[in-house]
């Protein structure tokens, strides 16, 4: 099994068991690992009912104000672009951030560890700019980093620049 990262993200797994790189047994075992997250993250939910709705509050009006701004189109095209970024641990949870039927809140985590949210967008037709603060645990302050995006040849966003800020 090829390992690039302690976790490979969903979207390198597809790619790397349609390319048969590795096996279908292999990549229903590192999918686990995603799962157990997800599950986990669904227990906290459950054992803190008040804070996970108050949480989702909170991405809710943080999705609501970047899409407002430059419509969930773009946040999602832009989303995709980061979720192909390789060694960019957030990616791990924007596999699917191209469905139109996942909310786009789900996609925010404003409070809490891991946090993932916007604090600059700037967005031209060819080009966009944005800064995320991502990252960060009980004892680490979160990541912010600037990512410059462009459009390819077939007019879909991909990273053209990353810089710690």
């Amino acid at each position: 099994m090829i390992t690039l990262d302690p976790v490979p993200t969903p979207q390198q797994l597809f790619r790397w068991l349609d390319s048969g790189h590795i096996s279908r047994a292999d990549f229903q075992q590192a999918m686990k690992v995603h799962a157990r997250e997800l599950i986990q993250e669904m227990e906290q939910a459950h054992a803190n009912p008040l804070v996970a709705k108050f949480n989702e509050l909170l991405n809710r009006r943080e999705a609501w104000k970047w899409s407002r701004q430059h419509g969930e189109l773009v946040l999602r095209e832009i989303l995709c672009a980061l979720m192909d970024e390789e060694r960019f641990p957030p990616a791990r949870w924007l596999w699917n951030a191209a469905h139109p039927h996942i909310p786009l809140h789900c996609f925010f985590r404003t409070r809490g560890t891991p946090l993932l949210r916007f604090l600059e967008l700037t967005v031209q037709p060819q080009a966009v700019t944005v800064l995320i603060e991502h990252g960060g645990s009980e004892t680490l302050p979160p990541t912010r980093e600037q990512f410059s995006l462009r459009r390819n040849r077939q007019r879909t966003l991909v990273v053209a620049r990353r810089e710690l800020m």
